[in-house]
């Protein structure tokens, strides 16, 4: 016995040193691949970022993704690794490189995360061309120009009821002359309602607080996980999101449920309503079946939907709340056009005079290019045969993209690009070419087959409560919102995102006077 415990400690030590020595080996020998003989070793980039994924998931957790890599290109050049197998590339001529129809790439496996969920790809994660093409086509026809405008009599009373709840009149005899409103919660309560009446068919009534108002919270949760498992396949394969970030993950969850949820209630409603689910819940193939047969990639579907359909159109709106108080002559300017233009706010409607607004959507792109929706990268796998982007050629399985907070504050296109200046959409303030250079860099809803295909819809909503809210009120900053992460600039007055792949936010608070 006294031998066995003998060689037993002499054995077991010596097996640990092993191990430990043998992992610190196959650690060693991955740091020196990835430093020295990867195929992006020559592009450079901050040094954990070159060896570990664990770099983008720190900043992926922390929000600054967006501005690491933005500083990054500042400190390097126009190349960028910012993760051990992905360059960024910080040039618009690389736009329709890497995300132009038809080019040598795919969805990188980044996506991978979103598909998890459930096991099935919507048409935002879905990495097969076919099958994203197939979906595509499912939901184009709920997209175009006339069905969108169709839409304006379901947008138009969720409007004004955002007026009244935010106001709090309501709850009064009289209406409300001077109010204020955090625009980084309602403008989310309203484009949830909108997004429930035009997918679902649905009043949520999350202006009135009918629904719940934490929902938001669950959706920001939901799309924060899914980039940080993007950023770590490690981290996606083994499940550790429920070790290290817990909260996300229990708040995340509860999306899909809801979708659920959503879902199920839809298909027990009036099937006659021409809503956007009933494009999916009608879809045939060519044989006759039934596009969408799983349940579960209609929830996946969902998902998308409900994402894509309020968030983001969310943060553009409290943007533009921002920017436009805290730059007095903007305001005065828009104000001037849109009261000069309506003689009544019922007048402002989907149209020929609406369109005419061109400082209205000289706010709206200088807002997105300032403070996209999604402000990171958005990568693609390079396929077999390689790929050249910005005359530089890549081999296959490597993942590039264009930043699009970066690209968007490129000094070579847009002169002072942390001013809010509308003006630089405008020919007769800089030129035809100046202007065209400043729209091939505008990416906020990507680019190519994959672009959003509810731009226009965004664009829609985003007229119409900007207009509507100009010539009803008198609008002025009270308070939040501004990014904090300028100290070295402190003249830069952005506002602030956190990139938690669609942007998180918080503010700013407006107060509204009513002119009447």
């Amino acid at each position: 016995m006294g031998k066995e415990k003998s060689l037993y400690h002499a054995v077991v030590p010596l097996l640990v040193v092993i191990a430990l020595g043998t992992t610190f080996l196959y650690i060693l020998g991955i740091v020196v691949y990835r430093l020295y003989f990867h195929p992006l070793a020559k592009y450079p980039g901050p040094f954990w970022a070159r060896i570990t994924n664990w770099y983008s998931v720190y900043h992926a957790a922390i929000g600054d993704r967006h501005l690491q890599t933005y500083w990054g290109h500042k400190r390097f050049g126009k190349f960028v690794r910012i993760a051990p197998n992905l360059v960024t590339i910080n040039d618009p001529a690389a736009i329709k490189d890497i995300y132009g129809v038809n080019q040598n790439v795919r969805k990188s496996s980044f996506y991978e995360a979103s598909i998890a969920h459930n096991g099935f790809q919507n048409m935002f994660s879905s990495r097969d061309r076919d099958i994203h093409a197939r979906k595509r086509r499912i939901l184009a026809p709920a997209f175009t120009e006339a069905n969108l405008c169709s839409m304006e009599p379901y947008i138009l009373p969720h409007i004004d009821e955002f007026f009244r709840a935010a106001s709090g009149e309501e709850h009064f005899s009289a209406s409300r002359k001077c109010w204020t409103a955090d625009l980084g919660k309602w403008g989310n309560y309203l484009t949830f309602d909108v997004m429930g009446d035009l997918v679902f068919g649905k009043d949520f009534g999350m202006l009135r607080g009918n629904e719940s108002r934490e929902l938001p919270d669950v959706i920001d949760a939901a799309v924060h996980r899914q980039l940080l498992n993007g950023c770590s396949p490690f981290m996606l394969r083994w499940n550790l999101d429920k070790l290290l970030f817990p909260d996300i993950v229990r708040r995340g969850m509860q999306l899909l449920v809801y979708a659920k949820k959503q879902v199920q209630l839809r298909m027990s409603a009036d099937q006659n309503r021409k809503d956007f689910f009933s494009y999916i819940a009608n879809a045939e193939n060519k044989d006759g079946t039934k596009a969408y047969a799983d349940s579960k990639e209609v929830f996946a579907e969902a998902r998308g939907l409900i994402l894509g359909g309020s968030d983001t159109t969310a943060t553009q709106l409290a943007a533009n709340f921002f920017y436009l108080t805290k730059n007095p002559h903007a305001l005065k300017r828009l104000g001037e056009e849109i009261r000069s233009t309506f003689n009544s706010v019922d007048e402002i409607r989907l149209g020929k005079a609406l369109d005419g607004c061109r400082y209205l959507y000289a706010v709206i792109n200088e807002t997105i290019r300032l403070s996209p929706s999604l402000p990171g990268v958005l990568p693609r796998e390079v396929l077999k045969g390689g790929l050249t982007a910005a005359g530089e050629h890549f081999p296959a399985g490597v993942e590039l993209s264009v930043p699009v907070y970066a690209v968007h504050h490129c000094e070579d296109i847009f002169f002072d690009p942390h001013m809010f200046i509308p003006e630089r959409w405008l020919p007769e303030y800089t030129s035809e070419d100046a202007v065209k250079r400043c729209h091939d860099a505008l990416t906020p809803f990507s680019y190519g087959s994959r672009q959003c295909i509810g731009k226009r819809l965004a664009v829609m909503e985003l007229s119409l409560v900007i207009a509507r809210s100009v010539w009803k009120y008198n609008l002025e900053y009270v308070a939040g919102g501004k990014d904090d992460r300028f100290r070295k600039s402190p003249e830069v007055v952005e506002y602030k995102l956190l990139d938690h792949l669609a942007a998180g936010r918080s503010g700013p608070v407006i107060r509204f006077t009513s002119r009447e």
